[in-house]
């Protein structure tokens, strides 16, 4: 994607980024649903060894209810970089993302650094997500904190 970014359109995907973290770490399900398309193309495999797929949005958002239940998290995304051709915008931007149990005494974590791409599709109500790609670079702490890691009962 190339060409000149109008800086309102630039401005509304990085909105739609920050909204989609803050929503997970708020546990506001409504607004992420807001965030994303009908259907979302998934490659999780850097972090949790998952081949690529395709989920609804509803899906995304109640695996997303379920793996963080339990959890206090910090969603945090700089440097964003943005291509928009036409209706379609790609953002590419560095994330840190920190998870601690809910239980203040639980002295865990999981601390996650990497890069994020997303595809974002232009609506009628502004940008949403459409595919996620994280690239993990590092993870620190317990892994069984995090929701798509833990061990069924």
């Amino acid at each position: 994607m190339t060409g000149a970014t109008d800086p309102a359109d630039r401005d509304g995907v990085i909105a739609t980024v920050l909204r989609f973290g803050s929503a997970l770490d708020d546990r506001d399900w409504h607004a992420l649903r807001e965030c994303l398309a009908r259907e979302l193309d998934l490659v999780y495999s850097s972090f949790r060894g998952t081949p690529p797929g395709r989920l609804s949005a509803d899906e995304f958002v109640a695996l997303r209810r379920s793996g963080l239940a339990g959890l206090v998290t910090q969603h945090l995304s700089v440097g964003h970089r943005v291509e928009i051709r036409g209706d379609d915008a790609i953002c590419r931007c560095d994330f840190m993302i920190h998870r601690w149990p809910e239980a203040e005494a639980d002295p865990r974590f999981l601390h996650s650094y990497g890069l994020y791409h997303y595809a974002l599709r232009r609506a009628a109500h502004g940008w949403e997500i459409s595919a996620i790609t994280p690239v993990v670079r590092r993870s620190e702490g317990d892994r069984s904190l995090h929701g798509a890691l833990r061990s069924s009962p």
